[in-house]
């Protein structure tokens, strides 16, 4: 089965086909720097750093990058009410930032993450193109996007253009259309501002994300991901500004939507403070836990805040790990030939059919939960062979950590000591000495509890049950 996304601008499922070979070219919106990330934040990232993973699994080559949004008014707001530098204030919750990213084990699929200040003169270069162009005019040192000069503008959003002037989005008297946005903001007195052709100033929001994409990947891409939340008024300025700057189109291939996470019925916000922080949330679950628990829903769905379903999710990590462990103890009993390779064959195959499905991760995390009750059943009859727990092992193992949500096994070290005999043994056996070796075996196990197994693959270790 190939690879299959619902496309938000055709409200279809499409096959996947990037626009070069093998090679993807992804954008998603990152953070805005004044605070400490949220689990809606985290909802967003997981379920992206999923897509990401099974990119890759699939053989693509995937170049992913996600933004640092460092100057915004909420930035400059939340400085001036701790008194510090925005940018510095922005670099203190970067750090945060990366630090909960990294222990949700999402940080290490993602390419770059290019910081907003850094592509200043790109942005001017593309504002001057929107001006030269005719998309854009200046009022008093502020430069807006004529909405009304670009065509198809509300394509992606659906929404009907005389519908935008009840949402008043940036009011301005100056604007020639209430819905018009904001390219450049001219400087206020004692903020932070760049000097460019339109005078000192900062940049707006959308034109952002265009000038660090179009700067990185070119005049088009592939997939562009964030929250539904974005599609309007942020995504679709996106795509105004990239198309008519650089007259090519699509923009973005694919526009993929993940559902907001929502508590007691309101959408997880800092604007509402009603939300949780991924530090706050890892205090009380673990990594795994926290992304199985949003896989648990399809990407395109919202998400409630619930404890009983983290605690439902907590329960299964704990299963994934017995059964892993239980795999280890048992290869020393299994049979010979295979019971149930097959199933598990079968299991794969739904697995992966489900993924190219659209990402439906709930159907492929039931397929998962059948292959380790399956395991268990076997197990408990007595009926396995090694090729069986292997592949069992192995798809566990796979599967599992493209959703990063295998729990680390306890680490049963030897002792020196043991090390030490078990080396004494492989070269009494190396030498043909095979009755001090099995003395030495003996030893081992009445000591320190541990049996010694010969394999293909060299000497393995157990405790005594």
């Amino acid at each position: 089965m190939v690879l299959k996304l619902f496309d938000t601008m055709t409200k279809k499922k499409k096959i996947f086909k990037p626009l070069k070979d093998k090679e993807v070219k992804m954008f998603v919106c990152g953070q805005t720097v004044y605070d400490d990330a949220h689990l809606g934040h985290a909802k967003t990232y997981v379920n992206f750093d999923i897509l990401a993973r099974f990119l890759r699994y699939l053989g693509y080559k995937l170049h992913y990058i996600q933004n640092i949004t460092d100057i915004d008014d909420k930035i400059i707001n939340r400085a001036k009410e701790k008194g510090e530098h925005p940018l510095k204030l922005a670099e203190h919750f970067t750090k945060r930032f990366f630090e909960d990213i990294e222990r949700l084990k999402i940080k290490e699929t993602i390419n770059d993450f290019p910081k907003s200040t850094d592509y200043i003169p790109q942005m001017i270069d593309q504002i001057n193109t929107l001006l030269k162009k005719g998309y854009a005019y200046v009022v008093d040192g502020d430069v807006y996007f004529d909405v009304s000069k670009f065509k198809d503008y509300t394509k992606l959003s659906r929404m009907k253009l005389k519908d935008l002037e009840k949402h008043r989005i940036e009011p301005d008297e100056r604007k020639r259309n209430s819905y018009d946005f904001s390219l450049w903001k001219s400087a206020k007195l004692d903020e932070i501002s760049w000097d460019s052709p339109f005078g000192k100033g900062r940049p707006g929001w959308h034109i952002e994300d265009t000038a660090i994409t179009v700067t990185i990947f070119g005049p088009q891409y592939d997939i562009h991901g964030g929250a539904n939340e974005l599609i309007f008024p942020h995504h679709t300025n996106e795509i105004a500004q990239a198309e008519a700057a650089t007259g090519i189109k699509p923009f973005v291939k694919y526009w993929l939507h993940s559902g907001v996470l929502n508590i007691r019925g309101q959408k997880m916000s800092k604007s509402l403070k009603n939300f949780i922080t991924i530090r706050e949330a890892l205090e009380k679950y673990s990594p795994e836990t926290l992304r199985l628990w949003i896989a648990s829903t399809h990407y395109r769905k919202p998400i409630d805040y619930n404890e009983k379903d983290l605690e439902v999710a907590k329960k299964k990590i704990e299963k994934i790990k017995l059964t892993l462990e239980r795999i280890n103890e048992n290869y020393s009993k299994a049979g010979k030939g295979e019971f149930f390779v097959n199933k598990i064959k079968k299991l794969r195959k739904e697995f992966l059919d489900a993924m190219n499905d659209d990402i439906n991760t709930p159907l492929a995390l039931t397929k998962y939960f059948e292959l380790i009750t399956l395991i268990n059943k076997q197990i408990d009859k007595n009926q396995f062979s090694k090729n069986d727990l292997k592949l069992a092992e192995e798809t566990m193992k796979e599967f599992g950590n493209l959703f990063q949500i295998i729990p680390e096994l306890e680490k049963k070290e030897l002792p020196k000591e043991v090390l030490e005999l078990i080396k004494k043994r492989e070269t009494m056996r190396k030498i043909g000495d095979f009755e001090t070796a099995d003395k030495i075996r003996n030893e081992i196990k009445e000591r320190f509890g541990i049996i010694l197994e010969d394999t293909k693959e060299g000497v393995k270790w157990k405790f005594v049950e």
